[in-house]
């Protein structure tokens, strides 16, 4: 028997999203992007006066804002449209008709940075100070000369911003090869049914309790990403070549400098990261140790790291199912969290299932008219606990919009997952707590378990190490290929595994599937959520209350503080190895707590 994917139409509409809030249709679309145009040309209007006098300078600054608030809007809509099927023809055309405005107004726009910054930032002080409407925008103005080093003229600024569209295009292709040309075969599952493996449901078979199954999985991937490898690696170089211009024309030492300067990291602090995850090398081991054990393996092998310690419940979790369970764990945080939770669910801001053409993974996202949670659901706890996962985003975003103007209402990246780990924590010690299932609670564990080891361990020792190795090099003007690119995450992978792992010719091309490293330097930020959200989570659970409402009002920060300021408001500093230390010993008394409860 074949099971093949199914088509969207087949998926019934209670679990997917409803995008009428953003645009009830293709006129009211319309209708905005021809504002957006309209606006552009308003806005050009100032080339020359910009900081004339402090009234002209609030105007422009919030014409500027409602541009931006439109493009998002725009964006947020087409992109959702295009993702749950990525071969739509027409949704590509709209998707590009808006890169294309992005890339207009970037260009056209391209004057008002340099022209800003060639006055001098006492004199936008003055302005701040004489015009009271004038100092909602007193951090928007601190940020914008925060980067007077870095812009450049007019001329060079519109040059630039072609080479960032080229960039998005980049990333365009990717998605397009990794969610439309890819093709994984079929596989045989554990009752025998020849299945279609796509993205959409890789990672469920993936985790199957069978190895059979486990491994053609692992292998038929491997195998369709060796096939375009060398396409990706292409685009991929292109990439990173693109970002190496564009930190060179602005002075900045590296690309990693350029994009750790956004959030005030310093280099230091990333290198800290790296080097504290390589130093505890044997903490992770001895969780492969465990897996080794409990699967009672003579040989671990890579596809065995992503096997269940204990059977996934042959219960199912559907997605009212999943509202219950993810609100009662919860609960821990208010009634107003709660509420506007069920909202979520109620207003059909999700889109569960995955279908024929759909991208893979999960993700939250934001228009400034609706919160949407994109999801791949296979009904199991893992996919309870990853709707947690984004359900932790989008409660963040609500905060975040409600307590903020539209201008610092969204939260920096550093920060993002601390929200959305923290509820898989919670959860995961909810059902710990709570089930009299002993295999259930087995589960949660290991699934805390998983999400350190992948976000703390595989995200520094793996991915961010290979990305800075190959930023390095590019920027360096070193040329890299396929096997370059394998070469490296090759070496990196044998240290990661040490001894405890058997190798597989597939591995090193584990680096050509990651979409993280289109957006630089960004897959870092997951240790961060890792490490932050142990602290939280047992904070919260031990039930203190001051701590509660401090991280509830770390919630509606947006972007009124820098990222690693926000996290002091909750008692984390990131320079001292307190937080991170305190993380790794959690995840290593969980690796014993799971013994002690599986061997109960």
């Amino acid at each position: 028997m074949v099971k093949e994917e199914k088509l969207r139409s087949q998926i019934d509409d209670k679990y997917k999203w409803d995008l009428t809030a953003m645009y009830d249709g293709i006129d009211a679309f319309n209708l905005d992007y021809d504002k957006a145009l309209k606006l552009i040309e308003e806005i050009k209007g100032f080339k020359g006066k910009l900081a004339k006098d402090a009234n002209t300078l609030y105007k422009y600054l919030k014409k500027d804002d409602e541009l931006s608030v439109i493009l998002t809007n725009l964006y947020v809509y087409v992109s959702c449209k295009l993702d749950v099927d990525i071969s739509n023809k027409e949704s590509q055309k709209w998707y590009s008709k808006i890169l294309n405005l992005y890339s207009l107004c970037d260009e056209t726009l391209s004057f008002a940075m340099p022209e800003l910054l060639k006055t001098n930032y006492d004199v936008i002080k003055s302005y701040v100070n004489e015009n009271d409407d004038l100092k909602e925008y007193k951090i928007d103005l601190e940020r914008i000369y925060r980067n007077q080093p870095y812009i450049l003229s007019e001329k060079e600024e519109k040059l630039l911003s072609n080479i960032s569209d080229l960039k998005n295009r980049f990333k365009k292709n990717f998605n397009i090869i990794n969610n439309v040309l890819i093709d994984f075969g079929y596989i045989e599952d554990e009752d025998g049914n020849k299945v279609k493996l796509t993205n959409g449901n890789a990672s469920k078979y993936a985790r199957s309790g069978s190895i059979k199954v486990r491994k053609q999985v692992f292998e038929q991937r491997g195998l369709a990403y060796l096939k375009l490898a060398n396409l990706i690696s292409t685009d991929y170089e292109g990439s990173i070549k693109a970002d190496s211009m564009i930190s060179k024309a602005r002075g900045f030492k590296s690309n990693i400098n350029m994009y750790l300067f956004e959030d005030g990291v310093s280099t230091e602090i990333y290198d800290n990261l790296l080097k504290t995850a390589h130093d505890n090398i044997p903490v992770l081991h001895k969780y492969y140790k465990l897996k080794k054990d409990v699967l009672n393996l003579d040989n671990l092998y890579p596809y065995d790291l992503s096997a269940p310690l204990v059977k996934e419940s042959k219960e199912k979790y559907y997605p009212d199912d999943a509202r219950k369970i993810i609100c009662d764990a919860l609960s821990v945080y208010g009634d107003e969290y709660v509420k506007q939770l069920n909202l979520l669910f109620d207003e059909k801001c999700i889109d569960f299932y995955s279908s024929k053409g759909k991208k893979t993974g999960y993700y939250q996202n934001n228009s400034y008219k609706k919160i949407v949670v994109f999801c791949n659901y296979n009904d199991d706890f893992s996919s309870v606990s990853s709707l947690a996962h984004e359900l932790g985003h989008a409660m963040h975003s609500y905060y975040s919009m409600k307590n903020n103007k539209e201008h610092l209402s969204n939260y920096s990246i550093l920060v993002a997952e601390v929200a959305s780990l923290t509820n898989e924590m919670l959860l995961s010690n909810y059902v710990v707590n709570n089930s009299k299932d002993k295999n259930l609670k087995l589960k949660a564990i290991e699934n805390i378990l998983e999400v350190f080891s992948d976000n703390f361990f595989g995200t520094l020792l793996l991915g961010s190490v290979f990305e800075k190795e190959v930023h390095e090099k590019i920027c360096n003007d070193n040329v890299l290929g396929e096997e370059d690119f394998n070469s490296i995450y090759g070496n990196l992978i044998k240290e990661h595994n040490g001894m405890m792992v058997k190798e597989s010719i597939y591995q090193k091309y584990n680096w050509s599937r990651i979409p993280h490293f289109y957006t630089p330097f960004y897959y870092y930020k997951y240790s961060i959520g890792a490490i932050v959200s142990c602290y939280v989570a047992r904070k919260i659970l031990s039930g203190d209350k001051e701590f509660l409402n401090k991280y509830l009002d770390f919630l509606k920060l947006g972007d009124r503080l820098m990222p690693l300021d926000e996290l002091k408001t909750i008692g984390i500093d990131l320079t001292k190895q307190d937080a991170i230390n305190e993380g790794i010993k959690y995840f290593d008394e969980l690796v014993s707590k799971f013994k002690e409860i599986y061997n109960s």
